[in-house]
């Protein structure tokens, strides 16, 4: 009976999607009655046809991501929260750097660093349910997730159903994962992941073993940053903040020039120490935070570097249900 109703569930989500000429990729096993758990009421329509491009903009990299045996149970967009961030950047900054999808599997949490549209850029996380030691939503909506490498994780901007949905499909999820006992050895609660092949990649360490894809350094990024500002942006293809960067940096200068050139000398020497002892500083310790949280591709594949290494195997996920 379970089973049947489960695909009656799945037929109607079917139905619906097909009612609103809305594709998904079939190829993808999607849980169709979790991922569009809360579609109902006013506004079902539009919530159909968000998650729906949601997936669309994630799909190519899923395919590529998901292990055997995987199934996509949810996935939302949140914003991941750093008050550092927010108060030396501005909330407007942050909150476009940290745009996050999250994809709810029954082994893990897949995460992405997006664009606003949820569409994927190039640093990607993994975090298995056996590395997640508290998962707090609030009524404000934000989420609050402890990892076992006691790591705190804050995301907020989740829409009002996904605040809903989120908590209920992830503790199934997790209770699930418990009975399975797939417990894989990490390097870091939260892993990176390749942008080319998706393989781990251990903790300090930038160069995929999987494709051989190599990747910046924090303390590379950095260093640019501390030597010009706006450059290490640049390398992490953080285009918009860079230019805003770029260009404050050059009215800065100017302002400098103006002054020194000028008669209130004084004043452009003043204004030209600050701009190398503060802005340059400043911009390299803002670029060392971002820099940090994920990988930041430098170099693509190369087999020289490829070094051959046992892949997770998950046999028997398919008797969880």
């Amino acid at each position: 009976m379970a089973a049947e109703a489960v695909l009656t569930a799945r037929e109607q989500v079917l139905a619906r999607l097909q009612k609103l000429k809305v594709l998904v990729d079939t190829e993808i096993p999607y849980r169709l009655e979790s991922v569009f758990a809360e579609t109902s009421g006013w506004g079902g329509n539009g919530e159909v046809k968000r998650r729906a491009k949601l997936l669309h903009n994630v799909g190519p990299q899923l395919a590529e991501m998901l292990l055997a045996n995987e199934e996509v149970l949810y996935i939302a967009k949140g914003v991941q929260h750093s008050f550092v961030e927010q108060y030396f950047m501005g909330a407007l900054w942050a909150t476009l750097l940290n745009q996050t999808v999250f994809v709810l599997t029954n082994l893990r949490l897949l995460m992405m660093r997006s664009n606003g549209s949820g569409k994927p850029k190039e640093t990607f996380w993994v975090i298995y349910y056996s590395e997640i030691d508290t998962f707090k939503p609030s009524w404000t909506g934000v989420l609050n997730l402890t990892l076992q490498d006691r790591k705190k994780l804050t995301f907020t901007g989740f829409s009002r159903r996904d605040r809903k949905a989120m908590p209920v499909i992830f503790q199934e999820a997790i209770e699930a994962y418990r009975r399975l006992g797939f417990e894989p050895g990490v390097s870091q609660s939260r892993e990176n992941l390749c942008a080319h092949c998706f393989k781990i990649v251990p903790v300090r360490e930038f160069a995929c073993k999987g494709c051989g894809a190599d990747y910046w350094t924090p303390g590379q990024l950095a260093l640019r940053s501390l030597i010009f500002p706006s450059w290490g942006d640049f390398c992490m293809k953080h285009y918009g903040m860079a230019t805003f960067e770029l260009i404050g940096y050059c009215i800065s200068w100017i302002a400098a020039i103006n002054a020194l050139a000028g008669p209130d000398m004084e004043a452009g020497i003043v204004f030209a120490v600050f701009i190398f002892l503060i802005e340059h500083p400043l911009d390299a310790f803002l670029t060392y935070l971002v820099a940090k949280k994920g990988l930041n591709p430098r170099r693509g594949p190369d087999p020289d570097r490829v070094v051959e290494e046992e892949e997770v195997e998950v046999d028997d996920v398919e008797e969880v249900s």
